[in-house]
């Protein structure tokens, strides 16, 4: 359909609802009748007559300044730093790969909360709250008619991905079906290398899916309500929707040949540490929701290349001459290098949502983690402001844990906070040799910190040490290379003292259920290890899960108590959070700094590009 054809449609289409609500409402005395049982009134041919004009005056219009609004075709091009380690969440719990691309979940990020639409976020470090990521997907609609129980309508119309492989032939572009919600989900739940079997078997081992009616899947979460909200019903990247012929053919997914999902684009060729290359997937079910092309067929691009490139030097080299369309996760030095040598790109600043930070064993008695004036001596002895200034060019903030003030309306700042609080994030390195001698400590102590071979993280060590040293702590860092680390750091969880890494997903409440919650993965500090071993924050979870979905202000009101607490208790020792960049050139319309998982709703002005010479 031509871009005139579709603005007839538009007039017409708009035409014929107007005319049901004048009708239906009686406003006017019918003049005529056209036909059978269609009455026209006086208003109506009167707009009618406006319409008209107004249409041939667009086309008009329209033929002498060419196409506007949203236009189809054009490659949307990014990179990325490594190949990734798994490409199925059922074997792998570090495999967020290919979401948002080829696999679908019930839930995902709401366009309609971005920029385009309400402007609540966007987007760019996430979620800014659980509602930001509780929008339509696979799940059209949905019910919670109890605690623990959603009752999820399947949208009708979705079909597998007819892509040229063996597996794209198997499943046929047959539709999508409620069964199929429920063998994924099943797999998924008991998969011995899934993130959720690792990492929060009880949630696992006790919910449960079935079909209840015609395109209808109830799911029961009975333990740790937000938890399993999360992983199972919302998906996090995880609970991703697979072909079950293809899981029942080859076992599992991990195969990249393999992939056939229901999502925009599909994966048709894959070169390791070289490039993946996607399709727009013809047979996409999903519009456009908002804005100029609302009602348009998604995706607008033909496709999509990932090219591999672990240098970050070759990546801004190819973001500056226009071989990438767009890059996240910019760090600030070279964030501002682009900025300065490529004017005329667009970028945003923000804060990631996910922190650095100091885990510390503190389930051991025998750790001198265990003592509470240990962990506030480390707090006093490291010196927020300099790390903040001079590391970080001041470009960086220092009240970031467990939550920022860009992602949550629950953000409560520093100076609000208790004194006691405020105390621990002034540089006071006599407060902290005192505190270390009431517990046991006049000479400090020695100790280890695990860390991944990623130079800036242990450089950053490195400044943590020089200040600890000054108080008596002889901190020994212990590099290991990526592979090792994560496995320390992951499912095994074993480190012997001290473990640098991100410590949450810090925004709004998501994060309350696992760092200060037992065995975790994202738990570093081993805070309330059994669950029940620290009762202020076990009280505030059982209060916030008595509530969660059904009195949202009450959780709220808990989750406030949660922040004095964990900072006074210094359960975890940030890292000042330095701002980074997300790039885009202007030709990337309906692009506002959202990262790679909205990237269906984007598309490319190619006069714009050629005007600019790329």
């Amino acid at each position: 359909m031509t871009v005139k054809s579709k603005m007839k449609w538009a007039v017409v289409s708009g035409l014929m609802a107007l005319s049901l609500v004048l009708v239906s409402c009686g406003q006017a005395d019918v003049e005529e009748t056209k036909g059978p049982g269609i009455s026209v009134t006086t208003e109506e041919k009167e707009l009618e007559e406006q319409r008209q004009e107004q249409e041939e005056e667009e086309v008009e219009e329209e033929e002498v300044a060419g196409p506007s609004g949203p236009q189809y075709g054009g490659i949307i091009t990014y990179r990325l730093a490594n190949d990734p380690s798994s490409f199925d969440s059922g074997t792998h719990t570090n495999s967020g790969y290919l979401i948002n691309t080829v696999y679908q979940q019930y839930m995902g990020s709401d366009w309609l909360r971005g920029p385009a639409g309400g402007g609540a976020t966007n987007y760019a470090a996430g979620a800014g709250s659980v509602e930001d990521s509780y929008g339509p997907q696979l799940a059209e609609s949905w019910e919670t008619p109890e605690q623990g129980v959603w009752v999820l309508k399947i949208r009708e119309g979705v079909h597998w991905q007819l892509v040229d492989s063996e597996a794209g032939r198997l499943m046929g572009g047959r539709e999508m079906t409620v069964d199929d919600i429920v063998s994924s989900f099943n797999r998924l739940n008991t998969a011995p290398g899934s993130w959720i079997a690792a990492g929060q078997p009880r949630v696992a081992e006790s919910a449960t899916a079935e079909i209840t009616g015609d395109w209808e899947v109830t799911i029961k979460t009975p333990v740790d309500y937000f938890t399993a909200f999360v992983w199972l019903i919302q998906g996090a990247g995880f609970a991703r929707v697979y072909p079950p012929e293809v899981v029942e053919k080859y076992g599992d997914m991990s195969n990249w040949q393999n992939a056939v999902g229901t999502g925009p684009f599909m994966l048709v060729d894959y070169v390791q540490a070289s490039q993946f290359t996607f399709v727009k997937n013809p047979n996409y079910w999903e519009t456009d929701p908002v804005g100029p092309g609302k009602g348009n067929q998604l995706p607008y691009v033909d496709g999509i290349k990932e090219l591999i490139i672990p240098d970050i030097s070759t990546t801004l080299a190819a973001l500056r001459t226009g071989k990438l369309d767009l890059q996240e996760s910019i760090n600030l030095e070279d964030g501002q290098t682009v900025i300065s040598i490529t004017p005329e790109i667009e970028s945003d600043k923000y804060l990631s949502a996910l922190v650095w930070g100091i885990g510390m064993k503190q389930d051991e008695p025998e750790q001198p983690f265990s003592d509470v004036r240990v962990r506030q001596a480390l707090m006093l002895a490291t010196d927020f402001e300099s790390i903040k200034r001079d590391y970080f060019g001041g470009e960086a903030e220092i009240d970031i844990y467990p939550i920022n003030f860009q992602t949550t309306s629950l953000y409560e700042p520093l100076d609000e906070m208790p004194e006691v609080v405020q105390e621990l994030f002034s540089y006071n390195p006599d407060k902290a040799k005192q505190l270390l001698a009431d517990a046991g400590y006049p000479d400090g102590f020695s100790t280890s910190i695990v860390v991944s071979s990623d130079p800036a993280r242990v450089d950053e060590l490195a400044i943590y040490k020089e200040m600890w040293s000054k108080v008596g702590i002889d901190l020994k860092i212990e590099v290991l290379e990526m592979g090792n680390y994560l496995r320390i750091a992951g499912a095994r969880r074993e480190w012997d003292n001290m473990l640098y890494r991100t410590v949450s997903l810090s925004f709004n409440f998501q994060m309350y259920h696992a760092p200060y919650r037992g065995a975790a993965i994202l738990n570093p500090s081993r805070i309330n290890n059994p669950p029940g071993a620290d009762t202020y924050l076990e009280d505030i979870h059982n209060a916030m899960n008595e509530n969660m979905f059904i009195n949202m202000p009450a959780v709220y009101e808990e989750w406030k108590k949660v922040k004095p607490y964990i900072l006074e208790q210094a359960f975890v020792i940030p890292r000042p959070q330095p701002y980074q960049y997300t790039f885009w050139w202007p030709w990337l319309k309906n692009y506002y700094g959202q990262g790679l998982a909205l990237t269906r709703y984007a598309w490319i002005d190619q006069d714009l590009k050629k005007e600019m010479g790329y």
